[in-house]
């Protein structure tokens, strides 16, 4: 336990209320509020909001992942915060973290002290490599620009989070571009890009689907292209290793987003000859936006590219949008920068930039 005062703010650990129906809830509510500020501060709009129900839900316990909050308290008022997650399975050496401070509260240390929390935590649970990431909407200076080590991708180097990141020795690993396609795309189009990726991929191939759920007979097979995914993108500097999955981690993350109440579409490509999934992309949304839906992972094992099957997942998940979430307005989708493949495709279907997301990482010094 941790317990610290900057003047009039106190630090400390908070536990994870039961439900927002208790008192103990009221610091969890704030603290939700306090990620909105943020998030409409940096994108200028409600997109990337949540609500305090969702929070809590993303933030119960779980057996791949242990999330500890420090909250920053003046009198009973929260003005800030940092998370820090623990994996549990895989990437032993790593953990999470997230830094952020109310506007008003901002410049007298703060931000400092709930990172020394951070520091103290990981080292305590035996991690050696911080990682975070930080977002910055598009169209920025190009004269003021931090790029990674990869040399793919910029960020500004003037925006608050980049400068605390390398105040408190984080390096740049990696840029992501963020971006935006909205729903009132040419279905025609769309469908002439996915008729054509069918054509080019052949008869050896298939696309299933599925809704909320992997069908059992599936389940193993699609747990191992995710598994693939932590590792078989663009990682950039990040120090990352494969991550453990299963079926039972799969159905874990379906149940969790059912109970965020949020919905999952999924078109993966079965190889005919072999009988195996060998490619995926995942849509989300959740009812409290309707209008916003997030383009997860896409991936499509390297002993099968080449065959326009990347295009082909995304144009018919794609499609099936507009029938089975008719509310959608806008998808949005993150991309390493030097992941050029996939940003053509994006960029095919129609997607523009919208803003980028810096991957930070420390290597702690060893005791």
């Amino acid at each position: 336990m941790m317990t610290m005062t900057i003047t009039d703010v106190t630090i400390r650990p908070y536990a994870l209320p039961s439900s927002l129906d208790v008192p103990e809830a009221l610091p969890f509510i704030a603290a939700s509020d306090l990620s909105n500020l943020v998030e409409r501060e940096v994108w200028g709009n409600d997109d990337h909001c949540h609500t305090p129900e969702i929070r809590l839900e993303s933030s119960r316990p779980n057996n791949y992942e242990k999330r500890t909050t420090f909250l920053a308290f003046e009198g009973e008022r929260v003005v800030g915060k940092a998370v820090v997650d623990v994996p549990l399975t895989d990437n032993l050496q790593t953990c999470y973290a997230l830094v952020m401070v109310h506007p008003e509260r901002r410049g007298a240390g703060l931000g400092s002290a709930l990172h020394a929390a951070v520091e103290d935590h990981a080292r305590q649970h035996g991690r050696s490599t911080i990682m975070g990431w930080t977002d910055a909407r598009a169209g920025f200076d190009p004269t003021d620009a931090l790029t990674p080590a990869t040399g793919a991708g910029a960020f500004p180097a003037s925006a608050l989070a980049a400068r605390f990141a390398t105040k408190h020795g984080y390096a740049l690993a990696q840029v992501d571009r963020c971006s935006v396609l909205p729903a009132d795309w040419d279905s025609d189009r769309l469908s002439a890009l996915a008729a054509a990726a069918a054509r080019t991929a052949g008869s050896g191939y298939a696309v299933v689907d599925w809704v909320d759920h992997c069908p059992d007979e599936l389940l193993e097979q699609y747990a191992q292209l995710r598994k693939t995914m932590s590792t078989d993108v663009p990682m950039g500097e990040l120090d990352w290793e494969e991550e453990v999955w299963d079926g039972p981690r799969v159905r874990e993350g379906e149940d969790r987003l059912a109970r965020e109440g949020g919905s999952s579409l999924v078109r993966a490509v079965l190889h005919r000859p072999s009988g195996r999934l060998v490619g995926h992309t995942i849509l989300e949304r959740r009812a409290e936006k309707p209008e916003i839906v997030y383009q997860e992972d896409t991936l499509v094992l390297s002993s099968h590219r080449g065959h326009r099957l990347g295009m082909l997942l995304k144009a018919a998940n794609l499609l099936a949008v507009q029938e089975v979430w008719p509310e959608t307005q806008r998808i949005y989708t993150w991309n390493a920068e030097e992941n050029r493949h996939m940003l053509d495709v994006n960029i095919e279907l129609g997607f523009t930039p919208e803003g980028y997301t810096a991957a930070w990482q420390k290597k702690l010094e060893t005791p």
